[in-house]
């Protein structure tokens, strides 16, 4: 199961999704489908910008497990 951390991650940072689309420049709808975990695909230019911008790493923003 693969699971994005965004919502914790904009949280632990006091940002919001709004915040995050500015300063990313991905679309406010893609950013709230990647909080609620109901996207189908990640762009990796998105998370290359997420992380960049969160000062995060790939395994903090996404979380895979095995069943």
């Amino acid at each position: 199961m693969i699971k994005v951390n965004l919502r914790k991650l904009l949280s632990d940072r006091g940002m919001t999704q709004a915040e995050l689309a500015s300063w990313t420049g991905i679309r406010p709808s893609t950013i709230c489908a990647m909080c609620g975990n109901s996207c189908t695909f990640l762009k990796l230019e998105h998370i290359d910008g997420i992380c960049s911008v969160l000062g995060c790493k790939i395994d903090e923003l996404i979380a895979v497990t095995l069943k």
